[in-house]
């Protein structure tokens, strides 16, 4: 099969964590047997490249719509298809039958879920509904859709009131043979979370902080780059919090080493998550997680099974959770041995693989 993937987020030298989840099924299907091609549509460049050999070619829409029908793909993979996005027009001008993956905000009124505050809701809600309705007619002409979680698929539905007949959940994929737990036990005088986010207001590591904030049993360190660095170095300093802020960003193949290093995991998003695959790669590592109660978060995650679910926001809820871990090694360890088995029975790359695939080749026959 001829697999083209349409997209605007991909791992580059410059942003080597961008998509990093088209990129895994794109090197997926090709581990498969499968002839697979990336196309990212940007006017301002032209570049072929390749990557874990997958070919990967960048430039303006009309340049692209040729290699694409020189390629004569069975299938188009869209992911992330918001409606105003070029690779979506793109794809939407082609012959080829079309499978779209839904991950998050192209689906969601971001005004009320957590992506905006301040007057930035009330000018987001006219973008919103009118994204939603333009997405109705992308997925009316899609040949399947694919939903990252079933709580994006309902929102979906209820946004966009249109259900698509050939409709599937399934998951991001998670690694389990690079994401893994360490052959040995993170050590430390005290328990060691981590937060591995963007630094800024929608990702909530400063409601982390501020639950850290007079903590002795447990110490945090925040990775991440982003506007609020200034805002939470400060923040730290004002409440004398264990913290420890790294302002830098991870490549995707350096994230298995940096996960095992630490005791527990912990995503205080304030925006809705989908999924959270920063997350289910912890909980495949073997570390219980801290994570919010919203979106298809707890679809992935057990209270008090996998790791303990808060509120967005919820400073009081998150102290409690992690002085809970902090003082009860043995359940600490219990939670992360049932987070692996989870993940693996969820969202494991081969299960994964096998149901992209099933639908992509069910769409191009």
């Amino acid at each position: 099969m001829k697999i083209a993937i349409l997209t605007e987020y991909y791992p580059s030298d410059d942003s080597p964590g961008s998509g990093v989840y088209v990129h895994c099924r794109a090197a997926g299907y090709r581990r498969a047997g499968h002839e697979v091609r990336v196309y990212i549509v940007d006017p301002g460049a032209k570049s072929s490249s390749e990557r874990d050999g997958v070919s990967v070619s960048t430039g303006d829409a009309q340049t692209l719509k040729q290699e694409i029908a020189s390629f004569q793909p069975s299938v188009l993979a869209v992911h992330t298809p918001h409606p105003s996005a070029s690779h979506t027009r793109l794809a939407t001008s082609l012959t080829p039958p079309i499978v779209l993956w839904i991950h998050g905000f192209e689906a969601m009124i971001t005004a009320f879920h957590g992506y905006h505050r301040g007057t930035a809701r009330l000018l987001s809600v006219p973008y919103d509904l009118r994204k939603l309705w333009c997405l109705r007619a992308t997925l009316s002409r899609a040949a399947g859709v694919i939903f990252v979680s079933d709580w994006i698929r309902r929102a979906a539905e209820r946004g966009t009131v249109f259900r698509h007949p050939l409709t599937r959940v399934i998951p991001n994929p998670v690694d389990l043979e690079r994401f893994r737990p360490a052959a040995h036990e993170a050590s430390s005088a005290r328990p060691r979370g981590l937060v591995l986010r963007p630094l800024n207001w929608s990702h909530g590591a400063d409601v982390a902080v501020a639950a850290f904030a007079g903590l002795e049993e447990a110490e945090l360190t925040i990775i991440g780059s982003g506007p609020d660095a200034s805002r939470l170095r400060e923040m730290i300093r004002r409440l004398q919090a264990p913290v420890k802020l790294e302002e830098r960003s991870v490549p995707h193949h350096e994230v298995p080493g940096l996960l095992t290093s630490f005791d527990f995991f912990v995503s205080p998003e304030r925006k809705t998550p989908t999924q959270g695959v920063a997350m289910c790669e912890a909980m495949a590592c073997g570390l219980p997680v801290i994570a919010v109660r919203s979106g298809g978060v707890p679809e992935y995650v057990r209270d008090g099974v996998d790791g303990f679910l808060v509120r967005p926001g919820d400073v009081s809820a998150l102290k409690r959770a992690v002085t809970t871990l902090a003082g009860d090694a043995g359940r600490a360890r219990a939670m992360g041995r049932n987070a692996r088995e989870h993940v693996a029975s969820t969202c494991s790359a081969e299960k994964v693989m096998a149901a992209e695939l099933e639908i992509l080749a069910m769409v191009a026959e």
